[in-house]
């Protein structure tokens, strides 16, 4: 079974993948897949580097930019994260990251 997404950075990977009939993409993928730093604090910024590729290597950005959680659910998910073994999160990368979607998570009021 081929889908085609269009205008999504996931097209690619879903039109050339053949899943099953219960498949179901996660709506958070086609929604915007970066989030702008530029008048974030050098600190976060630099937080939102880890985050970007730590996070990207195992699904779109975009399921993390698109979740609306707060500080709490991110602990939460960091400690499932840094627990799946190809992540290639340790401790201090998943404290940062952390910092970083905390953060976030207080810009959009949550």
């Amino acid at each position: 079974m081929k889908l085609f997404l269009v205008g999504s950075a996931l097209a690619a990977l879903v039109a050339s993948a053949d899943y099953g009939p219960d498949f179901k993409p996660d709506p958070r993928d086609g929604g915007p897949g970066a989030i702008d730093v530029s008048a974030y604090p050098a600190p976060q910024k630099k937080n939102y580097d880890m985050y970007a590729a730590k996070c990207a290597k195992c699904h779109p950005l975009a399921r993390s930019v698109n979740a609306r959680f707060t500080a709490q659910d991110w602990k939460r998910y960091m400690k499932r994260m840094i627990r799946r073994p190809n992540s290639g999160i340790n401790e201090e990368q998943a404290a940062n990251i952390y910092e970083f979607l905390k953060y976030y998570a207080s810009q959009l009021g949550l």
